[in-house]
């Protein structure tokens, strides 16, 4: 599908460690009632990066190069346990949704997987969201993409199009299930960022003030003179 895009070796392996370490050392803070596909943050177009995490959207965002209606980058972690799917959905503005029954899309969606985790691929299909905000179109997905997660591995999609994680036992050795361990951990680790060109609301959306995820704030970031600011393509 050409709406999807695959990015090897998206970050500098520096970065990279850097970023994984931070996400790491986040653990499960906020993981209850899915309380880490809740708590967005964002990062507007021309800021000056003041975390590790917005550090590496300045990198990802010359891969995506989403135009010049983007105006800024939504960003969450996303953590799954081992075994656990994430349902298919489709990005929007969940605060908006909620309040006012409208439904707006990013204009690109996109994940930096973090660590490998063979049983627990993202599909991406080609189908969007009827006008109704109740069924797809095509009403049967005609076309899709797995994507396996593989350490700094970055897909970009249309933002519109349904996507999910599907813990189908993709990663089964020989004789049974894999089991937690070095090559199968705990948690499904990502960094996702929607790129928009309207700020998503509040609450849902909100500025990152390093009071949530310290760990992310503690993580020491290149100084500021190799850290350029982003401007509109």
């Amino acid at each position: 599908m050409d709406k999807i895009n695959l990015f090897k070796d998206a970050l500098p392996a520096s970065l990279f460690r850097r970023l994984g370490r931070a996400v790491q050392a986040v653990g499960t803070e906020r993981m209850e009632n899915m309380g880490s596909y809740n708590t967005t943050f964002w990062f507007p177009i021309g800021a000056t990066p003041t975390n590790i995490v917005e550090e590496s959207i300045s990198k990802l965002y010359d891969l995506v190069r989403p135009g010049p209606k983007c105006i800024g980058m939504e960003w969450w972690l996303g953590r799954l346990k081992f075994g656990e799917a994430l349902p298919f959905h489709t990005d929007r503005d969940r605060s908006l949704r909620h309040l006012t029954g409208q439904i707006v899309h990013p204009l690109w969606s996109s994940i930096l997987y973090l660590n490998r985790f063979p049983s627990s691929p993202t599909v991406v299909l080609d189908q969007v969201l009827s006008p109704d905000g109740k069924s797809w179109v095509p009403p049967v997905a005609e076309a899709g993409r797995s994507l396996d997660a593989v350490p700094n591995h970055y897909v970009a999609f249309r933002g519109d199009l349904r996507h999910g994680v599907v813990a189908n036992g993709n990663g089964k050795k020989q004789f049974g299930r894999p089991r937690k361990n070095d090559e199968y951990p705990e948690l499904r680790l990502t960094l996702l960022v929607n790129y928009w060109d309207r700020r998503p609301s509040a609450p849902n959306c909100q500025d990152y003030d390093g009071t949530v995820y310290q760990a992310i704030r503690n993580e020491r970031i290149s100084p500021p003179a190799k850290s350029r600011r982003l401007s509109a393509a």
